[in-house]
C-alpha cells in the first residue's frame, strides 16, 4: 500500500470520528409531551363546566378557594377567537356543540381561529373575572393538543334584544350583528388609546335605541384605527363585566360598515376639557359669578367612560353659580341638514342643564353679552342615567361663527351634578 492510499484512509477515519463526537454531544430535540386521549367517560362539554361553575359558586355557596378540577376530564373544542390581533393577549375563545368559554393561558400564542383541541382539565381552575366565566391558567403545552386545524368558524346571527335577553346563553359565542351603527360619539374616534396602550370603551347602537359597549385593548394592531360613521354589520365575541355586556372584536377588518357622515363637531372629553377648542366661560354682568373659581367643569369617569361633569357642591355647601361651558367657533355654512345630539346625566336636586346656541357669541367673552336660543331635548331621568338629547336640528343655522354652550345654574341651597359626554354636530 502507498503513503498516499494509507494518508487517505487516515484522513476518513478521523472524520467519521468527528462526526461520530458531533453527534454524541447534540442533544435530541422533544417536543412537548401532550395528554393521551382519555375515555369517552371522562368527555366533559361546556355546557356541564358552566353548571359546575354555577353549582360551586351559587349565592348560597360559600367557596373557600377556587374550583379546579382534580380527575381527568377532556374537552373537545374549537377556537373562535385568538391573538392574532392583539385585542385578546393570553386568552382565547372557544366553542363546542352546548355553548362557549373563554380560555386564559399562561403563555401567549400557539393557538389560531379554526384550531380544533382537545383540552384535558385536570388540575385546571375554574373561575370568573368580572362574572365572565373562564377556564384559567391553562399551560397549552402541558393541557392542549391540537387535533386539526383550519375548521370553518361561522358568527351566529343575533340581535341586540336577544344577547339583551338572554346574556348567560350567549356569553362567550362569536355572534354577528346587522344593522348597527357607533354612537356619534365613537364615530371617527380611535378605538383604544394607542399611545398610552389604555383599553377604552365605545358605544355600539341600533335603530330600536339599544345600545352596549365594544371594548378595545389599546394593545391591539387597530387601536389607533378610525371607527368608521356608517352602519352595518360586526363580529364579535360576547363578553360580559358584572353583567354589562362587552363585545370584543377578533379585528376592525369585522366591522363592515357602509355610507354615513362623520361628525362635523366632536367632542367626547376622553382627553381634557379645552381640547379641540372647548372653553369654561362665566359671566361678570350678573351676581351669580363663579364663586372664588371653584364652580368649574370638568373630566369625570366612571366604568372607563369619560365626561364632562360640573357641580355647585363645594365643602359640604351649595354655592350660587353660572358656569358655561362653550364650543369652538363652528362653520355650518356648507352643511344640508345638520343636527345637535349629546348625552346628558344627573343627580340631586337643582335647575337644570341649558344647551343653547349662538351666532354673534365673541370667543373669550362673557357669554351672557351675546344672544343665545334654547334648545328643548330630552333630559336625563335623574340618579346618573343617560339620556341622548335626540336629533336637535340646526337648519335655521347654517352659516360661520356657530356656537354651542351648556349653562350650568346653581344656588345656595341646592344645586345638581350634571354631566355631559358625546357633544356631536353632524349631518342628518
Amino acid at each position: 500500500m502507498n503513503l498516499t492510499m494509507k494518508n487517505s484512509k487516515r484522513y476518513t477515519l478521523l472524520a467519521f470520528a468527528a462526526l461520530l463526537s458531533l453527534s454524541s454531544c447534540k442533544k435530541k430535540f422533544e417536543e412537548p409531551s401532550a395528554p393521551a386521549p382519555l375515555p369517552s367517560s371522562s368527555v366533559i362539554t361546556i355546557d356541564s363546566i358552566k353548571k359546575q361553575y354555577a353549582a360551586y359558586y351559587s349565592p348560597t355557596a360559600t367557596p373557600t378557594s377556587a374550583f379546579k378540577f382534580k380527575d381527568d376530564a377532556t374537552l373537545y373544542c374549537t377556537v373562535t377567537a385568538d391573538e392574532a390581533s392583539g385585542n385578546l393577549y393570553k386568552s382565547v375563545f372557544v366553542r363546542d356543540n352546548t355553548g362557549a368559554i373563554q380560555l386564559k393561558l399562561v403563555n401567549p400564542g400557539g393557538l389560531a381561529v379554526g384550531d380544533s383541541l382537545m383540552i384535558n382539565l385536570n388540575g385546571v381552575i375554574l373561575n370568573d373575572y368580572g362574572k365572565l366565566i373562564q377556564l384559567d391558567s391553562i399551560n397549552i403545552e402541558k393541557k392542549i393538543r391540537k387535533i386539526s386545524s383550519g375548521r370553518t368558524v361561522i358568527p351566529t346571527k343575533v340581535t341586540m334584544g336577544m344577547l339583551l335577553a338572554n346574556l348567560p346563553f350567549w356569553e362567550s359565542k362569536l355572534i354577528r350583528l346587522d344593522s348597527v351603527e357607533f354612537d356619534n360619539g365613537s364615530k371617527n374616534v380611535p378605538y383604544a388609546d394607542a399611545v398610552n396602550k389604555q383599553s377604552v370603551d365605545q358605544l355600539l347602537k341600533n335603530a330600536n335605541g339599544q345600545t352596549m359597549v365594544v371594548r378595545s385593548s389599546g394593545y391591539s394592531n387597530f387601536a389607533a384605527a378610525p371607527i368608521p360613521c356608517g352602519k352595518g354589520s360586526l363580529v364579535a365575541i360576547v363578553g360580559q363585566f358584572e353583567g354589562d355586556i362587552q363585545l370584543t372584536l377578533r379585528s376592525a377588518t369585522e366591522v363592515n360598515f357602509t355610507g354615513g357622515n362623520c361628525p362635523i363637531l366632536m367632542k367626547n372629553f376622553n382627553d381634557n376639557i379645552a381640547s379641540g377648542g372647548w372653553s369654561v366661560m362665566y359671566p361678570t354682568t350678573t351676581a351669580t359669578t363663579n364663586p372664588s373659581g371653584s364652580i368649574n367643569w370638568g373630566i369625570g369617569s366612571f366604568s372607563n367612560r369619560f365626561y364632562a361633569i360640573i357641580s355647585n357642591y363645594q365643602n359640604f355647601s351649595n354655592k350660587a353659580c353660572e358656569s358655561w361651558l362653550i364650543s369652538p367657533p363652528i362653520n355650518l355654512s356648507n352643511t344640508n341638514n345638520p343636527v345637535l345630539s349629546f348625552s346628558n346625566a344627573y343627580k340631586f336636586t337643582g335647575p337644570p342643564l341649558q344647551a343653547m346656541i349662538s351666532t354673534n357669541y365673541t370667543a373669550g367673552t362673557d357669554p351672557n353679552l351675546a344672544t343665545w336660543t334654547n334648545f328643548t331635548f330630552t333630559l336625563s331621568n335623574g340618579n346618573y342615567a343617560w339620556a341622548n338629547s335626540g336629533n336637535l336640528s340646526l337648519a335655521a343655522y347654517k352659516q360661520n361663527n356657530v356656537y354651542i354652550a351648556f349653562k350650568y345654574t346653581g344656588t345656595a341651597t341646592n344645586g345638581s351634578t350634571w354631566q355631559v359626554d358625546d357633544v356631536a354636530i353632524l349631518e342628518n
